[in-house]
């Protein structure tokens, strides 16, 4: 007589019924090839995967379904039973899932329409089965019953009906680790708690934080440090089940059990390290690794368990190589960068910047997610350089220790799993030819040293960072500054001291391919960048976009620069090609596309449709410069622009910014107000309040130069009564200034002709009548003297003005066009008025009125309206201009197009 377990539950059930599946799968040869998940933990909320997994092709690590078990006292219908189970079929990527406790079984499909589980079959033979016990007692009979599910599963797997999902796809999606991210809240409340009795621990968090936090997204510095934890737990865990089936001592990793500690967990990874290298991924150094509560450091062994169940590393190669790639795709989006670069971008990067595809030894000094050196690699292989030689001449280095763990799946290619790989963490500032780096040989543990010597091709995306974020990087920026005689304004982006730091490393005639924020085009800095730029380099050609961003997660606009290192500052320069990809990167994608695109960039030749290419001279680049035309105007033939007759605008007006008193509730006040009329001043706010290029100034400004006691004694309570409704120490303190009341803002500061700093779809300078004060967000002309208003603004709104305005300045990620008070101070150019006679004034003027009757229309309506192309034929032919009025039109409408698609 057998003896019924009086503690039968859920999980000695699963384990009878997974060995009886195994035995069921080993009995044929059908769609289902074996079944796990005994080995799930439990955790407060219920386990991570299904109880029982149903596998395919071992070769392609195949998950079929995944069922869910209660025992008999939970209802078939109870909704967390379903919930539980839809949420782990919908992380897998499944499009079934079965429920069983024991009394019923449902089979669940997934409706891809609607994307809702549907009830598609049930057995109901076991409900008179109604307890714990009685499941016990009656293994007999709901075997039988799961040999039946078992044949009816494989039935629907052989024919397509259900198709279950490569593990590939399943974690490519994110749906795994989005699962066990749940519990980032979790870990950042244990560092918090952490950090308050361990002073060593806050401070490396401190400086952790202050040095890395522009690499990563939002969050405080708890949230992403717990974020960084969990995925480097994630990536060193997949990576020990990937290298198991290439090294035997990786087994290690399959000893990972229930009682398993974190800090037991970080010593195996660091013996595994050093007999396998890969320090990069399994090293314990991380900031935290070791602060997991119970739920996260359960669930992730849980992760542990089902890539043991699956045996990844035994799938085929280029399942492998998937495996690796998905990690770094997931890996980039959870966790790191807004700006990973992608894979179309790094490799049309590369093949600019490699000249020698077998013998160029390459570098990338902020890898970041490692897409870059992992196109440098793949160039290689392709071209016939042996695995071992290629992974001797492809180095990769970055500041963080996350994205160095992240570049080492980009980089560990199955076929070279025995071969070390140069990945290294180093800020960029720090390197040089001379600098020694460790490296660990794979095959038996063994340290080598390499210094890091000269490079013929340097190909990176170099670190946006924010303005907030530059003071990390003030001691290397002044030592560049230094070295280079400190030519740079203070707002000069991290990215433009870089290729003067890197330019050591590497050999003359070599490369440096840069993707770089495209604010050099059309800022101070980046006029002193490019000017720099040619005592080190060769600028050969500057590539941007014209069909979307580079970047989607970000708004960042970028280009892309190539570059050749000068024996000497006497070496001439030549042309500099400027190149707008007319398609989206995903157009080129394959590596034809690449090389076709990259050919036709070497030789500044197309040959479809797919680009625009601009061959412009040192001589021409530095004329555009004197209209400030010398950056974002390149990327169309402006060549025209300077053959004309213009004048620089600030010798006939003061640029200046509009008024910034720092309170706008104060100085701009809301309707019913209540102040009397004589301190209430039209106020021009913002470009959007124009609808006509002369237009009243629709908003208030509060200006009043009397004192208390005089506004008192004039009974002019309403001003009085709104001074003191603001009248605090604080904005006492914050608003005064020398010979103004705190609250004062001065009437001398009207103004008739305005522009702008945030030009959008419409170009235009407007004019304010009468005159009125101009927010900080408007750029104010004052003449100089007395001048002919009329005839300025006429002229400050043909479209060869438009096209200056517009070439001054560079688009932003959101389509603004980013321009300033200095440059226009510095730049702007108009038709000099003193080649005009008095008939030619006339009919200027005249032409320029219909467009004053009438609202300001977007740039593309705008130049097919026929009182704009007679407008604009008469300022031709009155300054005798050599110029058809089409070409213009044409290379005005490109730089807009260009700068606009950022917001594809």
């Amino acid at each position: 007589m057998s003896i019924i377990p009086t503690t039968y539950n859920e999980r000695s059930w699963a384990i009878d019924l997974i060995g009886h599946l195994k035995q069921l799968s080993n009995q044929n040869n059908r769609s289902i090839k074996d079944a796990g998940g005994e080995q799930t933990i439990r955790v407060d909320g219920g386990s991570l995967f299904p109880d029982v997994l149903l596998f395919g092709d071992r070769a392609t690590a195949r998950i079929l379904q995944g069922w869910e078990l209660k025992m008999p006292d939970t209802q078939i219908n109870d909704y967390e039973f379903r919930r539980n189970a839809e949420i782990k079929a919908r992380a897998l990527g499944l499009d079934s899932f079965l429920l069983w406790n024991v009394s019923h079984a449902h089979l669940y499909v997934r409706n891809a329409e609607r994307d809702i589980f549907e009830l598609s079959h049930e057995w109901t033979d076991l409900s008179d089965i109604t307890t714990r016990q009685g499941v016990a007692a009656n293994r007999q009979r709901w075997e039988a019953v799961a040999a039946e599910i078992f044949l009816y599963l494989n039935d629907l797997f052989d024919r397509g009906t259900l198709e279950g999902r490569q593990f590939i796809e399943a974690y490519r999606s994110g749906g795994i680790t989005s699962l066990i991210m749940e519990n980032a809240e979790e870990v950042a409340n244990a560092v918090t708690d952490a950090t308050k009795r361990n002073a060593a621990l806050r401070a490396q968090m401190i400086l952790w934080w202050d040095r890395y936090k522009a690499e990563y997204g939002q969050g405080t510095m708890e949230q992403v440090l717990a974020k960084a934890i969990i995925s480097n737990w994630i990536g060193k865990i997949l990576f020990a089940h990937i290298l198991r089936e290439q090294d035997h001592r990786a087994q290690q990793v399959a000893t990972i059990n229930d009682t398993t500690t974190p800090a037991q967990a970080l010593e195996l990874f660091r013996q595994l390290s050093e007999s396998c290298n890969f320090w990069t991924i399994f090293s314990s150094e991380g900031i935290g690794l070791n602060i997991l509560p119970e739920r996260a450091w359960n669930q992730l062994k849980q992760f542990n368990h089902l890539l043991n169940d699956l045996r990844v590393g035994s799938v085929d190669q280029t399942q492998l190589s998937g495996i690796l790639e998905a990690t770094v795709e997931v890996a980039t989006r959870k966790l790191r960068g807004q700006y990973p670069t992608p894979i179309e971008l790094a490799r049309l990067l590369v093949c600019l910047c490699v000249q020698d595809t077998i013998n160029d030894k390459v570098l990338d000094p902020c890898c970041g997610s490692g897409t870059i050196p992992r196109a440098a690699l793949e160039q290689k292989l392709a071209s016939g350089v042996s695995p071992e030689l290629a992974s001797q001449s492809i180095f990769a280095g970055d500041q963080d220790p996350q994205a160095i763990q992240i570049a080492t799946f980009a980089l560990a290619k199955p076929t070279m799993m025995h071969m070390p790989l140069r990945i290294f963490q180093r800020d960029a500032f720090t390197l040089n030819p001379e600098l020694e780096i460790t490296f660990r040989n794979p095959t038996n543990g063994t340290e080598f040293t390499e210094t890091l010597g000269n490079y013929q091709a340097i190909a990176s995306n170099l670190p946006f960072v924010a303005q907030e974020g530059r003071k990390q990087y003030g001691n290397a920026i002044e030592r560049v500054r230094a070295a280079m005689g400190g030519v740079f304004t203070g707002r000069a982006d991290v990215s433009a001291y870089l290729p003067f730091s890197l330019c050591p490393l590497l050999t003359v005639g070599g490369r440096l391919g840069i993707i770089i924020t495209n604010a050099w085009l059309g800022t101070d800095w980046g006029d002193a960048f490019y000017s720099r730029l040619g005592e080190y380099y060769n600028l050969k050609c500057v590539v941007t976009s014209g069909a979307g961003r580079w970047f989607q997660n970000s708004d960042v606009v970028t280009n892309i620069l190539i570059m050749e290192k000068k024996a000497s500052s006497d070496e001439p320069s030549g042309d500099v090609k400027y190149v707008v990809l007319t398609r989206p990167l995903e157009e080129i994608a394959d590596d034809d596309a690449v090389q076709i695109a990259a050919a036709q960039i070497e030789l500044g030749q197309t040959q479809n449709d797919t680009m625009t290419i601009r061959a412009v001279s040192p001589t021409n680049l530095e004329r555009f410069r004197v209209f400030g035309l010398g950056g974002n105007a390149q990327f169309v033939n402006c060549d025209w622009v300077l053959d004309l007759p213009l004048r620089r605008l600030n010798n006939i007006f003061e640029i200046r910014r509009g008024e910034r008193r720092g309170d706008n509730k104060l100085f701009y006040p809301s309707a019913g107000h209540g102040i009397e009329e004589e301190y209430i001043k039209p106020l021009a706010k913002s470009s959007s309040h124009f609808k006509k290029l002369s237009d009243i100034a629709a908003k208030e400004a509060f200006c009043c130069s009397l004192t208390e006691e005089e506004l008192e004694a004039k009974g002019h309570t309403g001003a009085l009564a709104w001074i003191r409704r603001f009248k605090t120490a604080a904005n006492i303190t914050k608003l005064s200034r020398t010979n103004q009341h705190w609250y004062e803002m001065r009437a001398d500061t009207l103004t008739d002709l305005v522009m702008f700093i945030n030009y959008g779809q419409r170009l235009f300078v407007g004019r304010v009548a009468p005159p009125a004060f101009a927010d900080q967000r408007l750029v104010r002309l004052d003449p100089r003297q007395e001048v002919d208003i009329e005839l300025y603004h006429a002229l400050l709104n043909c479209t060869i003005s438009m096209f200056v305005i517009e070439g001054m300045g560079f688009g932003r990620g959101l389509g603004a066009l980013d321009l300033n008070k200095d440059r226009i101070e510095n730049f702007m150019h108009i038709l000099d008025p003193d080649r005009l006679d008095q008939t030619s004034i006339d009919n200027i003027k005249a032409a320029f009125a219909p467009l004053l009757n009438r609202d300001i229309l977007d740039i593309a309506d705008e130049l097919d309206q026929d009182d704009r192309k007679n407008f604009d034929n008469v300022i031709i032919e009155a300054f005798g201009l050599n110029i058809n009025r089409q070409d213009i039109y044409d290379c005005l409408l490109s730089l807009v197009e260009i700068r606009m698609s950022a917001l594809d």
